[in-house]
């Protein structure tokens, strides 16, 4: 018998993942939000493998890591794998990631293997203008 524990809606929206992927040129980038974890890793695999492996369109694949809040170390595997295929390929694949998530990679030693970009800030998101503040600075 599986026990189930009532979340609150805020609990729900803490767990969710947005993955969006944009194309300009040769070069892909998947951008993720949220937790990636094991009940998100699967769509996150998906979009990983599919690109690196498939499209025959991209030379240059950028995972955006820096929106992401939670990434289990069982979804390193997904970045490794998608690394070795694009490298079989002869594709290059670039991870861009802070915080947490930067610290995690950093000391799995997978920043020897793959090529990491810290970022300050987290990316500006695509669909979102950045609003305008009230403040006037002189």
């Amino acid at each position: 018998m599986a026990l189930k524990f009532p979340r609150s809606p805020h609990e729900q929206a803490q767990r969710t993942l947005t993955i969006t992927t944009h194309r300009t040129g040769h070069t892909t980038t998947i951008a993720a939000q949220g937790r990636i974890d094991l009940a998100t890793e699967h769509p996150w695999h998906d979009a990983l493998m599919t690109t690196a492996t498939t499209d025959p369109t991209t030379d240059h694949l950028i995972v955006d890591l820096t929106a992401v809040t939670f990434l289990s170390w069982a979804s390193t595997a997904v970045l490794l794998r998608a690394h070795r295929a694009c490298t079989r390929r002869g594709r290059t694949l670039t991870i861009h990631a802070r915080g947490p998530v930067l610290t995690g990679l950093q000391l799995t030693s997978l920043h020897d293997e793959l090529h990491i970009v810290p970022a300050t800030t987290p990316a500006p998101s695509p669909r979102r203008q950045a609003a305008a503040s009230g403040w006037l600075i002189a």
